[in-house]
Formats: C-alpha cells, structure tokens, sequence
C-alpha cells in the first residue's frame, strides 16, 4: 500500500504500470472499466494512466499522475488480498454466509432449485465464489448474469465458454451440447446477480435444471423474490408455477435482523471477530474499533460487511503508518474521512447513528 502523501519515483511508477496491466492479464473478471468503477476514476483516465500517456494534448508532456497511480496500486492490492482470502476458502463463516451454506448444501442434495437474496455488499458473491468447486457440495460452478445476458442464447453461450464447449452455431445446438456436458453429472449451478436477468433467462435456466438434473442456486438482491413468481408481477406471471414449483428452499438473508420475537443484528461481534482474524493482519484491533465496523457493516446501503472489509484493511495501514500499537476506531475514522470525504462521512455518521440507536433498543 501507497500512503497518501508518499511519494513514487518514476521507476516506481512503470513498475505499477507493469503490475496493473499483468494483474489485468491474469484475472478475467477485472478490467480498466473495474478500476474506474472502483477507484472513482474516468475509464479514459485508467487507460492514459496506464499508458503513460495522462494529459498528454498535441505533444505536450504529460501531466502529473502519482494520484491515480497511489489509487490503482492500493486498489490491486487490495483486490489480490481478498482474492487470497477466497481462493484458500478462509472466507468469514458470518450468518449471512452459513444461510447461503445450508441453502448450498440442500441444493446439492435434493438437486433441486435453492433461493436466496438480500441487499448489495453483505457477502453472497463472496461466499458463492468460496463454495465454487467444494468437493462436498458436487464441486458447484458460480456464474454471474449481470445486465449483459439478457437473452437465453447469451446465458448458454457463457456456461459453455466455462466448460470449454462450443459456442458457435445454433441455440438448439448449443443447447445440446452443453445438457451432454452436464446430464448425469449432478453438478450445482449458481447464478449470481439474478435481479438482472430477463423471464425467458429465468425459464432458460429451468429448462436447463430439468434437462440435466443439475442443481441450480439462485442468488440476487431482494427483487429476486418477485421475479421468481413468489408474488405475481408482469411478464414474470408466465413462468411462476414452472420455476417456483421447482424451488425446495428459499431464504431472506434479512429475515433475522425483523423477527418480532427476538431480533439480531445482520452481522454480529463475533462476526466481526471471524473477519479480523481471517484478514490476519498482525496487529491488535480494539473493542471500539470493533463496534465501529459491526456499525457499518449492519447498515445497508452504506457499504455493508464488504465495506467493512476494506475499511479495515485501510486502517490497518494508518496504523502502522503513525506507529500505533493496535487499530483503533480513530484510525477507521480516518480512513473514511480520506476514502469519501468530509461532508459525506457526516451524512454516514448520521445514518449510522440512527441505526445504532434503534439496533441498541431493540437487541440491547
């Protein structure tokens, strides 16, 4: 990591440039269009950074591009850190994660349609991508539908560029190709970001659970529970009762933090605990510090637990920047101030503040 007012030295500065495009090279699901999403930054200015080629007009030199090097650096790494947590399977065992695991596990066992949904940012890519290829759960495959798949065709066509199939030629070939792959081998699918998907991409992937036998997990944001005929809306009125009835389990990962009897937080200390000690970073962390991050991580729509993620691995580096013994709320604090700024951690502060308040009053 970069600190805020270290400087980087030209040979430095190519060094970043080389480890930026070689790490763009080696994952498939980065792009500049992903570090300009998630550095705040122009997808030009990605590309001319990189080129060493920022501000650069009609043969003036370039302008000064520490700024956005310090970003782009400090974002790989911290990409690479949760990418290490995931690929040794250490993801953080919190509530959220263990419903979606039971959902898992119920779907590789009937071989029969699993749903499960809830707010952005509270762990479901997180914890799908640590259960793809589980030997216990019929070594699962994750795929993420997004905005782009928006026809059946599409959908095939990427689940059989995953299993290295043909995906030249017709749809109905296509299709049989992909069902010979797969029939027999009661393997589970998962989808991922099935808010977006169209109802001809939902009766896609019935179609496809019935021909195979395969196992199929559904995941997505709350508008999920609509789209998958729970309730009657539009379009999606076609395909309820040949998806639902196929559906054995579903689950709001939500549902805990409204029971009326005995309500809980969405993510709780020990959660908390489980991400500190996953994330191994050799330095204490204090009680305040703790409650800081169970704070944001419990606010939806601020961030949520992968917002918390970041925020600690950002304070951990203040922390050994200014010598302290152990990373405090300050220090997450701080972090906040520099990652949104000043105006925005006050409206953050003030929504937390209220959640924290009506969490005391109903788990206190």
């Amino acid at each position: 990591m970069i600190g805020p007012n270290e400087p980087i030295p030209p040979a430095r500065k190519e060094d970043i440039r080389r480890r930026v495009a070689e790490y763009l090279d080696k994952y498939d699901d980065v792009s500049q269009t992903t570090i300009a999403k998630q550095t705040g930054t122009s997808k030009g200015t990605v590309s001319d950074v990189l080129r060493g080629k920022y501000g650069t007009r009609k043969g003036k030199p370039a302008c000064d591009d520490t700024e956005y090097l310090r970003r782009f650096n400090n974002w790989m790494e911290l990409d690479a850190r949760r990418r290490n947590i995931v690929q040794n399977r250490q993801f953080v065992g919190t509530a959220v994660a263990r419903d979606i695991i039971t959902v898992s596990e119920i779907v590789s066992e009937t071989c029969k349609i699993g749903v499960v949904w809830g707010p952005a940012q509270i762990g479901k890519s997180f914890t799908a991508r640590a259960l793809e290829g589980s030997d216990r759960l019929g070594n699962p495959v994750l795929f993420t539908l997004g905005e782009s798949k928006t026809t059946p065709k599409s959908t095939c066509r990427m689940v059989c560029d995953r299993f290295s199939l043909p995906t030249a030629g017709t749809f109905d070939a296509i299709m049989r190709s992909l069902v010979k792959h797969l029939i027999g081998t009661k393997r589970m699918l998962m989808f991922d970001e099935v808010d977006c998907a169209s109802h001809r991409v939902l009766e896609w992937i019935r179609e496809l659970h019935d021909a195979t036998g395969c196992g199929v997990l559904l995941l997505g944001k709350p508008t999920i529970y609509q789209k998958l005929g729970f309730r009657d809306v539009g379009d999606f009125r076609e395909v309820t009762d040949q998806l639902a009835s196929r559906v054995v389990i579903r689950r709001d990962l939500t549902e805990r933090t409204r029971r009326s009897d005995h309500p809980e937080p969405l993510f709780s200390r020990d959660d908390i605990r489980k991400l500190i000690k996953v994330a191994d970073l050799h330095l204490k962390v204090s009680n305040d510090a703790v409650d800081w991050l169970q704070d944001r991580a419990c606010v939806l729509g601020m961030g949520g637990f992968g917002m918390a993620v970041i925020s600690l691995y950002l304070a951990y580096k203040f922390a050994v920047g200014s010598g302290a013994a152990e990373i405090s709320a300050e220090h997450l604090e701080a972090v906040e101030q520099t990652t949104i700024g000043h105006e925005e951690v006050e409206r953050v502060e003030e929504i937390v503040a209220a959640a924290s308040g009506k969490r005391i009053r109903r788990f206190g």
